[in-house]
Order: C-alpha cells, then sequence, then structure tokens
C-alpha cells in the first residue's frame, strides 16, 4: 500500500494474507457475522465462529439499540474470545455487517478489533482455504462490565439535534438514496419515518467500497476525496447514520 492510500488507522484493517498467516495464532479469533441466509449453504474461513445473534448487535431483550455490557459479554465468551484475544471480524456484504459488530465492541471498550478487508469474497480471491467444519470453541473470559462503555460514542436526538443548530455537528447519511429521498414507504425495517435529517450530507456506505475488487475498502485517498468533494468538514463531529 503507497502512502496515498495509506489508511489513518491501519489497524482496524487486515488483509487477507496477513490472516492467512496467523490463523494458528492461539489469540486470534475469527467471527462470521454474515446474516444466516447470507450464509446458508457455504464454507466458513478456517476455525471461524459464527455470531449467535443478528449481527445489528441489537438489545438481545428489546432488539433495538446496541447489546448491553452483559449480553455483550456473554455473547463474547461464548465465542470463546479472551481479554488478550484478537478479534477479526468478515461478512460478505461489503463490510456491511463487520463494521458494525466492530462498532459495538469498540461502545464497549474492547477494541482489539479488525474487520477483513474485502470479508469472505476478497479471503476467497486471494485463494485461501474454506471449510465446513465448525470448530470446537473453549468458553472465553473477556470481561465487558461496562465500565468501558462510552455513551459519548452514540449520539441521540438531544446530542444532534442542537449540534446542527449550533453548526458543531453534521450528520452523514449513509443509507440507501431511497431512504434519504424519502421514496421508501416508513414506517419499514429501517425507519419509522421517512426523508432525512436537516442539514445531512448524502453519500450511500456502498460508495466506499471497492465492488470490482471483491468488496476490499477503497484506498483512502479516494474516501478523501469523496468526502471533499462533497463537502463533509474535518473541523466538526461527523455523525453517521
Amino acid at each position: 500500500m503507497t502512502a496515498t492510500n495509506a489508511y489513518t488507522r491501519p489497524e482496524l484493517l487486515v488483509e487477507p494474507d496477513w490472516l492467512s498467516e496467523h490463523l494458528n495464532d492461539p489469540d486470534v479469533v475469527i467471527i462470521d457475522c454474515d446474516r444466516p441466509e447470507m450464509r446458508m449453504g457455504r464454507a466458513i474461513l478456517p476455525s471461524a465462529r459464527i455470531l449467535p445473534i443478528h449481527p445489528y448487535f441489537r438489545n438481545t431483550e428489546t432488539g433495538v439499540g446496541v447489546a448491553t455490557a452483559a449480553q455483550t459479554q456473554e455473547i463474547l465468551r461464548g465465542l470463546g474470545v479472551n481479554d488478550d484475544s484478537r478479534v477479526i471480524l468478515y461478512d460478505s456484504e461489503g463490510g456491511l455487517l463487520a463494521t458494525r459488530v466492530w462498532w459495538a465492541l469498540w461502545y464497549h471498550g474492547f477494541e482489539n478489533s479488525a474487520v477483513l478487508n474485502g470479508g469472505y469474497p476478497g479471503w476467497v480471491a486471494s485463494r485461501h482455504p474454506v471449510v465446513k467444519e465448525h470448530p470446537d470453541v473453549t468458553p472465553g473470559n473477556v470481561t465487558i462490565d461496562g465500565s468501558e462503555t462510552d455513551p459519548e460514542k452514540i449520539a441521540n436526538c438531544d446530542v444532534i439535534l442542537p449540534g446542527v443548530q449550533n453548526d458543531e455537528i453534521v450528520p452523514l447519511d449513509v443509507r440507501a438514496i431511497e431512504e434519504w429521498t424519502g421514496e421508501k414507504p416508513a414506517p419499514n425495517e429501517s425507519n419509522q419515518r421517512e426523508g432525512h435529517i436537516p442539514g445531512a450530507i448524502y453519500v450511500e456506505w456502498r460508495d466506499f467500497v471497492d465492488w470490482d475488487n471483491a468488496t476490499r475498502f477503497k484506498p483512502a485517498a479516494e474516501i478523501t476525496r469523496i468526502l471533499t468533494d462533497l463537502g463533509v468538514p474535518r473541523d466538526k463531529k461527523i455523525v453517521p447514520y
């Protein structure tokens, strides 16, 4: 990767070749974040564990928001995650689901996780092996007790509305164009109302993915150009939704 293509936080992405070299590392835990209907009938990465809940990682009791610290701890321990584990997340949908799980872990203070660049398609395109067998998993000991959970990592209406009015926050709408314009009738599985937040900037999340290159993320320079051309400022808080 050249300097112009380098990411600011490269540790948040791992390449298929790197993961191939570290498959047998005892501290590496690989989690398949695909929806069951996407994963049905296909193989998995060697030693990958299957996320037992929907990858939106919502509260398992209410079905909204994000899983609680206690719920997250139970899920991760069941996947064999320890406090010193390096968690690698992947999906088949351009990183949409793996990044959501990454965000949920980050929200609860577990930061030793990364997304596989290109996900399952990138792994296969790199000619690395896949398997049908699921590994035996020894429960982990990771601690997610809420002490590291950061409520500042979620922006609710009480934060966004005054922030927009004071010109301190820029909402970044990354949904499908039909949701942005309000053409998709509400309520639906994603939205209770039609349209978008006043003052928001629109770019669909899919624009950050190179769909012709095994669903890898576009180079940093290209992503920067997209955001700059849209007028996304660097001196304000950006709130994607």
